[in-house]
């Protein structure tokens, strides 16, 4: 008794170790899991990082050199405005202007300087009723009309108004320009119904590549639409028309910087990967080991130590899934055994030979493998044998008791021990206690009636059961 009671507390700890061994599965699972999703989310950060600065710089830089573009548009402005300050601030052009003799004064002081003068292209002056008095463009006279006549003559009247240079871009002879007017005055201060002098000055390749120059846009030119792929900064006229615009290509710094070290972040993308699908591999080889593992812990913790057939906790699984599944077309059989003189053997020989003599039923149990489905030993000294029939049950009995009537080798001892066998057959599911409860009032009964015999269950021994207890 004192060896199944250590039987028994091994079999717990057995059941114990395949939860012990999942839980191990699913922590490793849990924590390779954890652990890829931090690093994915990590990666995906960094990522995130590396392409927002990447953009960042750019927007960055395009910024920057829409400023540096747009500075550069108001200092073309802010040099004709000092250049037309420096001809309207001037006591002897007041007075010329003004006189009978103004037109031929205008035509030798600034109409033939227009011929190739580099700070403007031409001009137009006006009276102080906005009549123009005379008007050069590169030396040449001409007469403002039409859309361009009108707009001059709306900047002149401004500029009357505020008697400052006022400033604008106009579309002059297909080309763009900077014009800037102010009233003609004396340095005495402004006067009231002043003539106006308008000054041009013509946007072309050579100012163009001056503002590149001066304000580091590589690439910048004027074009007469938007340009889709490129910067863009637009020249509007006085009522807010574009009349074309400066584009230049953006330096996308952070492009540059990205593709500078484009094999250092591959590298380092590969590298993560590999670490990431050895992390993966690692995880995937310790749960595949754990369930080969846990497999096996099931397996023993289902298995008698002694003589490897199932124990009551495998038998009872295996009897449960029969019993559920039993039917008039699949009957299904219990044998209950229980050896007779196996007391004597063990205190005659002792408990190893006891044990080694079980070990010898059990093969010999196991060589009726292909007539039942399951073998298995509850305790001690006592069998069950689950038979779905393939033959009648009390034929298979009568072969189980026959076997029995040869001695074991166990060792030097030549040890002869007989079976009793009670058997319980069902033809609908029952709860496997039940059916086990049943073959056992059989053997029992066998055993009662002179052992080394097999007796099937029926009703009438509970009746006798319940006689012997009164």
């Amino acid at each position: 008794m004192g060896q199944d009671k250590a039987r028994g507390g091994a079999l717990l700890q057995s059941d114990i170790r395949p939860l012990v061994t999942r839980g191990q599965i699913w922590s490793i699972s849990a924590a390779t899991g954890l652990f890829l999703a931090v690093a994915l989310g990590l990666v995906l950060i960094v990522s995130h990082v590396v392409v927002s600065m990447r953009h960042t710089a750019n927007d960055i830089d395009d910024q920057r050199a829409i400023s540096a573009a747009a500075a550069a548009v108001a200092a073309l402005e802010r040099g004709l405005s000092i250049v037309v300050r420096d001809n309207s601030l001037w006591d002897e052009g007041y007075e010329a202007v003004r006189s009978g003799d103004g037109a031929e004064w205008i035509r030798e002081t600034w109409g033939d300087a227009t011929v190739n003068y580099p700070l403007y292209d031409g001009l137009v002056v006006f009276r102080p009723d906005l009549t123009v008095i005379a008007a050069y463009d590169k030396g040449e006279p001409f007469t403002p009309s039409g859309e361009i006549g009108e707009l001059i003559a709306g900047q002149a009247k401004r500029a009357q108004a505020s008697h400052m240079p006022v400033t604008a871009f106009m579309s002059m002879g297909g080309e763009i320009v900077s014009t800037a007017a102010m009233t003609i005055q004396p340095f005495a201060g402004p006067v009231p119904d002043a003539p106006v002098l308008f000054l041009f000055k013509s946007i072309d390749d050579e100012i163009i590549a001056s503002m590149a120059s001066d304000y580091q846009i590589s690439g910048l030119a004027l074009a007469p639409t938007r340009a889709e792929d490129q910067l863009n900064l637009a020249l509007d006229d006085p009522n807010g028309k574009p009349l074309g615009y400066l584009t230049w290509p953006s330096r996308k710094p952070g492009d540059l910087a990205f593709e500078s070290h484009r094999s250092l972040l591959v590298m380092a993308g590969a590298t993560l990967v590999v670490f990431l699908l050895m992390v993966l591999a690692a995880g995937f080889v310790e749960s595949l080991r754990l369930r080969r593992i846990a497999a096996a812990a099931e397996y023993e913790a289902k298995r008698d130590t002694l003589t490897g057939t199932l124990n009551r906790s495998g038998f009872l699984e295996v009897l449960d899934r029969l019993a559920a599944e039993a039917s008039s077309s699949r009957p299904v059989t219990l044998h209950m055994l229980d050896l007779d003189g196996f007391k004597q053997v063990n205190d005659t020989w002792g408990h190893a030979v006891g044990d080694l003599l079980i070990v010898a039923v059990a093969v010999r149990l196991a060589g009726f493998g292909d007539h039942f489905v399951a073998v298995g030993r509850l305790g001690g000294d006592e069998f069950a044998l689950a038979q779905v029939h393939d033959a009648p049950p009390e034929v298979l009995a009568q072969q189980v008791i026959d076997a029995f009537s040869k001695s074991f080798m166990v060792g030097r001892h030549d040890l002869h021990v007989t079976t009793s066998i009670g058997y319980a057959s069902t033809r609908e599911p029952i709860d496997p206690a039940e059916l086990m409860r049943r073959a056992d009032v059989a053997m029992y009964r066998a055993k009662a009636e002179g052992k080394f015999r097999a007796l099937e269950y029926h009703s009438k021994m509970e009746e006798s059961c319940k006689d012997q207890e009164a």
